[in-house]
């Protein structure tokens, strides 16, 4: 990739990030959720996606704040490889994003939080057990690698 095409991906990908985590009353479009998770596969990493997202005003407004949480689930599930190891750099972000909502008693607040408790939880489960994906799907050979063919594990 040459160094102006690069400096376009970037661009291309910031672009859907903000578009797809803005304060609209709406849902996610797909197609830009669907290009932060293709964009990392295409670079093999997350760490421009949360170079971006810390960016945002997530402590500023709560649809904003909710719809970070649904793009990064969707990363963390659908994304490269390389973005579940990389995001656990995060986690320390993610927290103080969610304490600060859940000092909110009414609205999004409650509901970010327990988000973002989410997030973590997903996150600390994929440290303790890297060879299981972000998604979650594996065949039953994979599964019997992971637990040594202990049924009880």
């Amino acid at each position: 990739m040459t160094p102006d095409s690069r400096v376009r991906w970037k661009c291309a990908w910031t672009s859907s990030v903000q578009k797809a985590i803005n304060s609209s009353e709406g849902a996610v479009k797909e197609k830009h959720a669907r290009i932060v998770v293709i964009a990392s596969h295409k670079e093999k990493s997350s760490l421009t996606y949360w170079s971006i997202v810390r960016r945002l005003p997530l402590q500023d407004n709560p649809l904003v704040a909710w719809k970070f949480c649904h793009v990064t689930h969707k990363l963390l599930r659908d994304g490269h490889k390389n973005v579940l190891p990389e995001s656990f750099h995060s986690v320390k972000f993610m927290n103080e994003v969610g304490k600060m909502w859940g000092h909110l008693k009414d609205g999004y607040g409650i509901l970010i939080s327990c988000y973002i408790k989410l997030l973590e939880q997903k996150l600390h489960f994929h440290k303790k057990m890297p060879l299981i994906p972000g998604n979650l799907a594996m065949d039953d050979n994979k599964l019997d690698e992971i637990c040594n063919k202990d049924i009880n594990s």
